[in-house]
């Protein structure tokens, strides 16, 4: 299902930013440069409300901030990679100290596809469950050789 979605100028490697904020509304950068139509303020605003409920870091290195997006016309992903780490709020509530993410999948989700939504967060899961998963990553090189990586992981 990521192999539909994901495309090589949607993902960034050594992401700028070092807070959840930053690197949320980074990778929506990436997002409107490849689809234009996005709603930048509707998408972020978005993102942010979900990661309020509840931080997205689900596995150690690794978060996914996720959002239903009204008036959007595909689902879209865009990945991020910190090799020094970015800090997302524990998903612990009862750790206030903050956990250091190094891969985000960031997902938004046309409203009308509920499908998609279970479909995209569930691959992504099986992807990151891979005990390598964090390792591999971080060594490549550039955005074809993680586009690359992930697609043999989805197979």
């Amino acid at each position: 299902m990521i192999s539909n979605i994901l495309m090589p100028e949607n993902i960034k490697i050594n992401m700028e930013s070092t807070e959840q904020e930053e690197c949320i509304a980074e990778l929506v950068e990436k997002l409107v440069a490849t689809n234009p139509e996005i709603d930048r303020n509707q998408v972020l605003s978005s993102l942010l409300a979900r990661e309020e409920q509840m931080s997205t870091a689900i596995y150690p290195f690794v978060a996914v901030p996720h959002a239903v997006c009204k008036n959007l016309k595909n689902t879209s992903i865009a990945i991020g990679i910190s090799r020094s780490g970015i800090e997302f709020e524990n998903p612990d509530k009862n750790n206030p100290n903050p956990v250091k993410v190094h891969v985000v999948f960031q997902v938004v989700f046309e409203e009308e596809d509920t499908n998609a939504h279970l479909h995209v967060l569930r691959d992504i899961l099986q992807i990151v469950s891979n005990p390598n998963f964090v390792h591999e990553i971080l060594l490549t090189k550039n955005t074809q050789e993680v586009y690359n990586y992930i697609m043999t992981l989805e197979s």
